[in-house]
């Protein structure tokens, strides 16, 4: 019997690595033409003494991107004005913080090290979830994605003050305890 349940378990784990693995696919597929350079779990003063955690800094022509994913599926319901949205998923109702609120601190730490580049933030829930209520703004699912990048490609190109502020915070982030500088993927 225990041999059953472990290889049961095994046969969960790896269809649910399998689909984070599509998932995190279809996100990169979205991502690679806008995509110059690309840091991931990049560590950035937050400019009040503190430290901000960004999942994915994307150069662009446009500026930079700042992308927070949440793996979060069913009916989401929230607003950057409420502290906690719901996940409702077979009935049954979850809180969790609101996601703009790290993304656009995010924004913010970025500001100073990046002065007069455009910076465009996105949370997007790569799970099977929809907004019945409205999704709001700087939110995407992996399916709406590429429409709502849209905006950002028609703002005007930033080439060489993008690189240079990128250049810069490369200098100063942190990945795994070590200088970003060395991770960039191209």
């Amino acid at each position: 019997m225990a041999v059953v349940v472990l290889f049961l378990l095994l046969i969960l784990l790896l269809l649910r690595r399998r689909r984070h693995k599509v998932q995190s696919g279809q996100l990169d597929k979205v991502l690679r033409p806008l995509r110059k350079e690309e840091v991931r779990s990049v560590v950035i003063p937050d400019g009040i003494g503190g430290l901000i955690e960004i999942d994915r800094l994307i150069l662009t022509e446009r500026g930079l991107l700042v992308i927070e994913t949440y793996p979060i599926s069913g009916h989401l319901f929230g607003s950057e004005q409420i502290d906690q949205w719901t996940q409702i998923i077979e009935g049954r109702s979850f809180k969790f913080a609101n996601p703009l609120r790290h993304i656009h601190n995010a924004k913010y730490a970025l500001q100073p090290l990046a002065p007069k580049v455009p910076i465009f933030c996105r949370v997007v829930f790569t799970a099977d979830s929809d907004f019945p209520k409205g999704r709001p703004d700087d939110v995407s699912t992996l399916q709406s994605l590429e429409l709502d990048l849209q905006a950002m490609q028609e703002a005007p190109k930033m080439t060489a003050s993008s690189k240079l502020a990128w250049e810069r915070i490369l200098r100063i982030a942190r990945t795994n305890g070590q200088a970003a500088m060395r991770e960039v993927k191209s």
